[in-house]
This record gives structure tokens, sequence and C-alpha cells, in this order.
């Protein structure tokens, strides 16, 4: 196991094979835990180091943060179902976290964190979602895979100009340059991306076929642990007129927060909104 040692806490690192595969992880322990730890699943153009960021910056909440399967440092099994992924999340968490916990989720992640709430409803006391894929009510879904993209880029600063001029949302120069270095991996004198094209359009392809189990308004309906929601000011994947709707959804209305500036990563391009209100949440849970 690798520890790198800051001033509020430090990063430990392993991998976890009782899910049937390996499975990397990453885990923020702070020097002195004031909260429930929070299990942070990214989205599925990033790895577990989208999260670096947001957990030093808090600092005195523990975040165990895995890299999820077929992405960054992790293996990749056979199964893209909402409820396979929340079964290796939950099989992390037995294994490296005693009692209750938090699940937080980003992106296409949102779904598998109400499933595992939903799941493990006395392991769970609540749920965080940043910025979910929520589609306008009467837009169809995507039909297909995602469009090809370059997987890998010569220099970091190639990979700092994709992001500027894919992600929407304000991001500074060092905003740009931390999150780049956060989730591409470096390998062969290059930097590539944390997923594979193939992986990425496996997985898109089952999320829009007749057997996804990606339904974030029936996952909504059933959660019962309280909810917190983020949404990017001018997110494209989760659009103003998206939210009524979704939050309607749910048994009890979600604490709702707007990350004004934002696109689809708030907690990277305004994590101290994030960061303040994720530790107001956490506050009263037990």
């Amino acid at each position: 196991m690798n520890t790198n040692n800051t001033q509020a806490g430090q990063w430990q690192s392993g991998e976890n094979s009782s899910a049937g595969f390996r499975q990397f992880y990453r885990e923020w322990r702070p020097r002195d835990e004031a909260h429930l730890a929070v299990l942070a699943l990214h989205g599925s153009l990033t790895q577990s180091g989208m999260w670096i960021e947001l957990a030093e910056r808090i600092g005195s909440v523990r975040i165990l943060c895995p890299d999820q399967r077929g992405f960054g440092a992790s293996e990749t099994p056979q199964g893209d179902a909402c409820a396979d992924f929340a079964g290796d999340a939950l099989a992390l968490a037995d294994a490296q976290l005693l009692g209750r916990f938090a699940v937080m989720g980003h992106s296409f992640a949102c779904s598998i964190a109400l499933e595992l709430a939903n799941r493990a409803p006395a392991r769970v006391a609540g749920v965080v979602l940043v910025d979910p894929v929520v589609r306008v009510p009467g837009v169809p879904a995507p039909s297909g895979p995602p469009a090809p993209h370059p997987e890998s880029f010569a220099t970091i600063e190639d990979a700092e100009r994709h992001y500027a001029a894919t992600e929407e949302g304000e991001w500074t120069p060092a905003t740009l340059a931390r999150f780049a270095r956060d989730v591409m991996i470096e390998a062969g004198g290059a930097w590539r991306f944390p997923y594979t094209g193939e992986r990425l359009r496996r997985l898109r392809t089952f999320t829009v076929s007749a057997a996804s189990d990606y339904n974030l308004f029936a996952k909504a309906r059933l959660v019962r642990a309280p909810v917190l929601l983020f949404r990017g000011g001018v997110s494209k994947r989760f659009a103003a007129a998206a939210q009524a709707p979704f939050v309607a959804a749910f048994s009890a209305p979600p604490k709702t927060v707007l990350c004004p500036a934002s696109g689809h990563f708030p907690s990277t391009t305004e994590p101290d909104i994030v960061a303040g209100a994720l530790m107001k949440f956490l506050g009263p849970l037990r």
C-alpha cells in the first residue's frame, strides 16, 4: 500500500478483489475523522483521481474512491449494468468501511449511488449526486455509442486543451492543469484517458439499450436516505429544465445546490461550494 502524507491527512491506495476482479482504490484518511466516511464514485469520463482536490480541500472527511470496473487501474470484468457497479461498490465498502457511510456519485455514477442506497439502506446514511445525467422531458435519449475522440495526447497540455474545448463552464488554467493530471494516465511518454474507447462504447451502448437499468427516476422514487443534489449552472448533461421533474421524483425533496459557473464538473470548477454544502449535509448524518 502506498501512502502520501499531507498536513491534514494522508492518501492511501490499494486493491480489493472481493467483487471478483482486481479493483484499485485510493482513500483519503484525515488525521481526525469528524464525519461519516464517503464512498465516492467517479463518472464515465474520469477515474478516482477526480476526487483528489475535493478530498484534500475538505480535509476532515474520510473519502474512499475506487476506480470503477474498466476504468483507471482496475480490471474490466464482464457486466455493464448499474447493479454490477453497485455490487462492486458495496463489496469495497464491506471490505474497507465500518458501519454506515454516505455515497457520492458523479454523472452516470449517480444511478449507481442511488442503486447502492436502495440495495443497502442499513449501510447508506446519505446520498450525494453531483451533476447527474438527466434528460429534459420529451427529449429522446441518444441512440448510439459516443462519438470517437483521441485516446491519448502527446503532452499534458494537449489534454488540457481537449478539456477546455469539450467541457462547458468556467475553467481557470490552474484548474485545467490539475484536473488533467488527476484524471489522465501517463504511459509510454503520452497521456491517455483512464479508459479505452472500446470500454466507453460498451458501457454507453448498454446504458441506452432495452436492458439498461440506469433509470434515475425509478431509483429516485425508491430512495429513503437524505439526498444532496448538485447541478452545474451551465451543464449540458443536467440542464435547468430537467431539475424540477427530477427533484419531484423523490419522496422527500433533496437539498439542491446550484454551482452557477460550472458545467458537468462542479466538484472541480467550484470546489468550495461543493465542499461547504457537503460538510453541512454530512454533519447530522449518523
